[in-house]
């Protein structure tokens, strides 16, 4: 039921940090001073104020018993409680009691008759802290518990269903839905991800006539291929009871799609490896997962900036299957039309076997079936890794025989995953979508601290 709401959660979240509604307002409300500047974040109301006026007004307390829904210091026109509680709320206009809430920052559990609130500070002050601590919500739930009676007899009830949404919200709005017009039933696949903007993108950063130049190499795309099996989920919950609030929106694949796919391609067996003796290859069919849902993450990233790309992340079910990998290669390409591709894979020697061959690729929809006679598409081992092959591999595959690839390594994904582990003690008991949502938003976080150290990065890499 909350998802038909989620237009007016992101509306007034953009409404809250512009004017409020008050940009014909030419005077302080109080004094009808001309100089409106001042707006207290945490003060309950969204009024405009002079200096002198703003003062006057922090004597309030933004948790006292007031009344809302109207400017503050005006009689109430309509008070009603909400539903079993003590607390006045006023149904001013056609304003919701959820209106309301968001209006003063209070995040509502729910959408019919709420009576259990969190504040935007409270979300935003977790959020951010899951970024650089790594701190799990249930941690952080308890310490709210303990903070707010030091016996831990006072619950503070669903925060995990808050978070969730609060997550989801920051990213369509981060991402531009909240004033697109097609709204965000509107969002296309992957449209939330950060993109690497570093790598080339046609129409954003590259010449027009890039498809005529001379020296195509410069116009390459790198990619590197990668698996994680710390990042597992047990047997818990399913897609019905836990949902995922975005449909493919950002660097997960769309859920639903998947499964299809590997559910048709469920027969496919694994050849074995003609190379060393890759567990990855050779296991794959046979890796335990007894009480788990999900072995690992597969993934592509950009293999020069260390950054997902849309629609490149999706489960490993049974190990580092081709068909999982295969599906999360052909998904993220569809979001680019270069010519030259730049693969790095640990196991590319065994993987890129039969990768173009009838029957792999018309398994696939048509659009994520790639025209590879027009592209081209050269395929590498990390640099890392390259001395666990055969020698044939070792020459065949290296980036150091290759022109056009720079000092490039391919170890990009493992650079990545010291920063993803350590919630993987958390995500692995969640449902399957607050788990994807979860990770999703991670994955964003790190794209944008990426994209603003990006600068730094590069000049401190050109001076060494």
């Amino acid at each position: 039921m909350w998802l038909k709401h989620r237009g007016l959660f992101l509306r007034e979240m953009i409404r809250l940090e512009g004017r409020c509604s008050q940009a014909g307002a030419q005077s302080c409300l109080e004094c009808n001073s001309p100089s409106l500047e001042y707006q207290c974040e945490d003060c309950l109301g969204s009024e405009l104020y002079c200096s002198t006026c703003i003062l006057l007004a922090h004597v309030h307390h933004p948790l006292h018993r007031l009344q809302l829904g109207h400017t503050t210091g005006q009689e109430c026109l309509n008070p009603r409680r909400t539903f079993n509680d003590d607390f006045v709320v006023v149904d001013t206009h056609t304003e919701s009691h959820v209106q309301q809430l968001l209006r003063i920052s209070w995040f509502p559990l729910t959408t019919s008759d709420p009576k259990t609130t969190a504040t935007f500070r409270v979300l935003e002050q977790y959020h951010l802290l899951s970024f650089e601590s790594k701190v799990s919500t249930y941690e952080f739930y308890h310490t709210l518990r303990w903070m707010s009676d030091n016996t831990g007899l006072i619950p503070i009830k669903l925060f995990l269903r808050m978070i969730h949404e609060w997550r989801h919200l920051k990213k369509l709005k981060r991402s531009g839905r909240g004033h697109n017009p097609s709204g965000i039933d509107g969002t296309a696949e992957g449209e939330c991800a950060v993109l690497c903007p570093a790598c080339p993108h046609p129409g954003k950063n590259l010449p027009a006539d890039w498809k005529e130049a001379p020296r195509q190499w410069l116009y390459g795309l790198f990619l590197a291929i990668d698996a994680n099996f710390r990042l597992k989920r047990k047997a818990v919950s399913n897609d019905n009871v836990d949902p995922s609030l975005s449909c493919g929106w950002g660097y997960f694949m769309e859920e639903e799609a998947y499964k299809h796919f590997l559910c048709s391609s469920a027969d496919s067996i694994q050849e074995k490896s003609t190379c060393s003796s890759h567990n990855a290859v050779n296991m794959a069919d046979t890796k335990s997962n007894r009480g788990l849902a999900v072995t690992g993450l597969g993934t592509v990233d950009c293999a020069r900036h260390i950054m997902k790309w849309p629609n490149a992340v999706g489960d490993l079910q049974k190990g580092e299957r081709y068909i999982n990998m295969d599906y999360l290669f052909f998904s993220t390409l569809r979001h680019t039309v270069l010519d030259t591709l730049n693969v790095s894979y640990n196991i590319v020697c065994q993987w890129h076997k039969k990768l173009w061959h009838r029957h792999r690729m018309s398994a696939f929809p048509l659009s994520m079936q790639l025209s590879h006679a027009v592209k081209t598409v050269s395929f590498f081992v990390p640099k890392f890794h390259l001395p666990a092959h055969i020698e044939q591999c070792q020459t065949s595959f290296s980036f150091n025989f290759k022109s056009g690839v720079g000092r490039t390594d391919g170890e990009a994904p493992e650079h990545g995953w010291a920063n993803i582990n350590p919630v993987a003690s958390s995500t692995k008991e969640m449902g399957p979508g607050a788990r994807r949502d979860t990770l999703d938003n991670c994955f964003g976080d790190s794209n944008w601290k990426k994209v603003v150290g990006l600068g730094k990065s590069i000049f401190d890499k050109i001076i060494h």
